[in-house]
């Protein structure tokens, strides 16, 4: 008679290996929850659910429900408080779900940040999880295995299962007095004079028996005085290494695993590693998985990096040639400063506009409309659904932030009767789609050229340069001012739609 009693040593421990995988993903690292939800709910594929909660024990997310339908709090504030004040891993007793209204058992890790616990990142199973596991080990049809929470609670039964689950029996107090391991007397749920092996669990506190009944043990005894103690020796071995036995089957994978995920907050790659352990590959797999997204979000964050720093570099160009070019001339100080705040204010409208869209640039209606919005009533806006490249939207704001300027000063917005019309359009042509753009003012008072030539005169007629086949043409007639673009499409539309 061979007799292998289950451990629950081994899945608690790919428990806290997958809650700290789960952990490092950069979803939770964000705080970025849906994300979180849809990573951690396809990790566990329905075979355990993932709860976040925070230090006021609220919960955050559960997986075992649509996302936002969580319950308030956790349905465990015993042991989601001993984490608290511990700062290490734990298991829960038995107690009943608020999610699933029936017995399961939580596996907590804290997620520490500076030193304190921020969040709490729980797996909540059913106890069947473990009877599946006791009667994978295959003992012999005589053993009857169980496994108790702290409380002398029955969390699985390898028989009768749905019977005994979450009651207390008196059958297992003397069991509860043993520390770590020991081998007694005693009888089980059916009445049977048992002889039990018994462990407790390092990890849980747990307790794990294996018990035989008396009958099948003396029977073969009395045959002979060497049987008896072959039987002795046999059944004080198994409560000896039961908990032995089973770490020696899962160590190499399952330490594997473990320097995976040490590694992985480097971001260091792990050799490759397969096994006979199910588990272990699981979470090698989910490693490897949350290794590859971490990867893609360093080279993501890499090229933004980037990308902000050329960005950076043109708005202070910009910004530099605006205070060069405003406080250069004949204006007083207090003039030339009124003049630099407003444009510096129409360069913000437009950095507003392209942040929203990852620079990837913005809607011609828009740009214009943010620049005429106090005239807003009297302006008419005419034109295709025109996405402005991220390169030429700061331009555009300027052209016409000094457009509107010129016109509430001097031109047609000057005189409540007033009006301007804003116009653009593409057309065909031999050489590739044109673009069209017209600035039309019209019932303001009669028309003057400037006396002189500033900057914002310069930045009309330089809008586009002449080397992209642009032709800006500035119009000072009588019955108002007129500006005109033309120029190839491609110098002011890349094609491409931003999300907005």
């Amino acid at each position: 008679m061979r007799a292998r009693p289950p451990s629950n040593e081994h899945s608690i421990a790919r428990d806290f290996t997958l809650l700290q995988t789960l952990a490092t993903s950069p979803s939770f690292t964000n705080e970025d929850w849906p994300a979180f939800y849809a990573y951690a709910k396809a990790a566990l594929q329905g075979k355990a659910y993932a709860v976040v909660i925070d230090g006021s024990l609220r919960q955050l997310l559960n997986t075992y429900v649509p996302y936002g339908s969580q319950p308030p709090f956790t349905g465990d504030p015993e042991t989601a408080r001993r984490v608290l004040a511990s700062k290490q891993p734990d298991v829960s007793d038995l107690f009943v779900s608020l999610v699933t209204n029936t017995p399961v058992f939580n596996v907590d890790i804290p997620v520490l940040r500076d030193g304190e616990v921020r969040y709490m990142l729980l797996l909540g199973q059913l106890p069947d999880d473990l009877v599946r596991i006791m009667r994978g080990r295959r003992l012999g049809p005589e053993w009857t295995t169980v496994v108790l929470d702290r409380k002398r609670v029955v969390l699985a039964r390898s028989r009768d299962q749905e019977r005994f689950v979450g009651k207390t029996h008196r059958q297992f107090a003397g069991d509860m007095m043993i520390p770590e391991r020991g081998l007694i007397r005693g009888t089980n749920l059916d009445g049977e004079h048992v002889l039990h092996a018994v462990v407790r669990s390092r990890l849980s506190g747990w307790l794990v028996t294996a018990n035989i009944p008396l009958a099948v043990v003396e029977t073969p005894l009395r045959r002979s005085l060497w049987q008896l103690g072959t039987y002795s020796a046999l059944t004080l071995a198994v409560a000896m290494t039961l908990a032995w036995f089973f770490a020696r089957a899962i160590h190499k994978p399952m330490a594997h695993a473990s320097r995976a995920a040490a590694a992985l907050p480097r971001n260091e790659p792990s050799e490759p590693s397969r096994s006979s352990l199910a588990e272990a590959n699981t979470i090698t797999a989910a490693l490897d998985g949350a290794r590859a997204e971490l990867a893609q979000h360093s080279e993501r964050q890499r090229l933004l990096a980037n990308e902000l720093t050329h960005r950076v570099k043109n708005v202070l160009a910009v910004v530099q040639a605006l205070v060069t070019r405003t406080l250069y001339g004949a204006r007083s100080m207090p003039d030339a400063r009124d003049v630099l705040i407003e444009r510096l204010h129409a360069l913000g409208r437009a950095q507003d506009l392209l942040t929203r869209t990852d620079w990837k640039g913005a809607p011609l209606k828009q740009i214009v409309a943010a620049e005429l919005a106090p005239f807003a009533a009297r302006v008419e806006l005419d034109g295709p659904e025109l996405i402005v490249d991220g390169d030429r939207v700061q331009m555009f704001a300027l052209v016409l932030h000094e457009l509107a300027t010129n016109a509430s000063k001097y031109g047609s917005l000057s005189d409540p009767n007033g009006k301007v019309s804003v116009t653009w359009s593409v057309t065909d042509a031999a050489d590739g789609a044109r673009f069209k753009f017209r600035w039309q003012e019209r019932g303001g008072p009669a028309v003057k050229p400037p006396c002189h030539k500033g900057f914002g005169s310069s930045l009309l007629e330089a809008a586009l340069p002449a080397d992209l086949s642009a032709n800006p043409r500035l119009a000072y007639d009588p019955e108002g001012f007129v500006y005109e673009i033309e120029a190839p499409l491609s110098t002011v539309h890349s094609g491409r739609q931003p999300t907005i």
